[in-house]
């Protein structure tokens, strides 16, 4: 799942490395657009830029998705725009902290970017209330953040990291839930877990297995579709991919597959991230008739549809696309 190049940005040069108008830190063909700080409780701590301080709730949005029904730490995240090129999120969590950049570039070397902001974060904050910060130490926070560029640059380390991308252990991706929806509003939604690798929390008791599995399928239906839509609305992109790290690398993920008509298709899944261009197209030839014409809230034909995608599932051996 490679990344779009970055934009043609200004630059100049300090020290012999590039720095953009946009606070890049990196070489030519890398940069970071911004940078940020929130609280697990979903206090904004910082922001390089008020324009995308929405990214802020949306890292909180995420966070909830990836430490409840799919049991693990944010990780990466790929946004893409109605216009231009995509552009990676990058997540590191530590004392519930987030801390996120968002930008072009390999995850060692955003791994490594995200670390040096938290070591800085916690000099200056010790073993402070950090959702209760005073005047005086935010202030602090905003000037040491606002020249981390350059508190960075200094330390020279990123022209020896390596660009190589962290490889993944698995050779396959399973899948767990398939949802299809128009604009805002849920199409189908189809959990096929059947061994409870989603963590999905019924807040009321319900006997029935198969009334507790709609109930279920709703709750996933609900959280996946308010991402996709919140992220529309406020950055006119969409998160191609979510990452969440549930072991030594070992991933879960959301996808999201624009269609054609304002369709979306969403994946539950874990395994190698790379074979998710095998599962849509194997399963876009089923949805090709239906989604040619917008939704026009006859449900009759996507429900025979989830019945033909559940029984297309049900053939591969534990769901699982090499």
């Amino acid at each position: 799942m490679s990344d779009n190049p970055p934009p043609n940005t200004p630059s100049s040069r300090i020290n012999g490395v590039n720095v953009k108008e946009d606070h890049s830190i990196l070489p030519m063909n890398e940069y970071i657009d911004f940078y940020g700080i929130t609280s697990k409780e979903r206090t904004p701590l910082f922001a390089s830029n008020d324009k995308y301080t929405y990214l802020l709730d949306l890292t909180n949005n995420l966070d909830d998705i990836a430490t409840s029904f799919l049991s693990g730490d944010l990780d990466r995240m790929l946004l893409i725009p109605e216009k231009g090129s995509g552009k990676k999120c990058l997540y590191f969590e530590k004392n519930q902290i987030i801390y996120f950049i968002r930008g072009i570039l390999s995850d060692r070397k955003g791994d490594w970017v995200l670390k040096e902001m938290a070591r800085a974060y916690e000099g200056l904050v010790g073993n402070g209330d950090i959702n209760n910060l005073g005047k005086i130490e935010k202030s602090k926070i905003d000037i040491k953040f606002q020249g981390f560029p350059n508190y960075i640059q200094k330390l020279g380390r990123l022209d020896v990291l390596t660009n190589d991308e962290i490889p993944y252990v698995d050779q396959w991706i399973r899948i767990d839930y398939v949802g299809l929806s128009y604009a805002s509003t849920g199409i189908i939604s189809l959990l096929l877990d059947d061994n409870e690798n989603l963590k999905i929390e019924i807040l009321e008791e319900i006997i029935d297995p198969k009334k507790k599995k709609e109930r279920k399928e709703d709750i996933l239906t609900a959280k996946i579709l308010a991402i996709n839509v919140h992220t529309l609305a406020i950055s006119d992109a969409y998160p191609r991919w979510v990452t969440v790290k549930v072991g030594f690398q070992k991933y879960r993920y959301l996808t999201f597959k624009k269609c054609i008509n304002d369709f979306f298709l969403y994946f539950l899944s874990e395994g190698n991230l790379h074979k998710i261009l095998t599962v849509e197209s194997y399963i876009e030839p089923l949805l090709q008739e239906k989604i040619q014409t917008p939704f026009n809230n006859d449900l009759k034909p996507f429900n025979e549809l989830k019945a033909e995608i559940k029984e297309m599932f049900q053939k591969i051996p534990e769901r699982k696309f090499y």
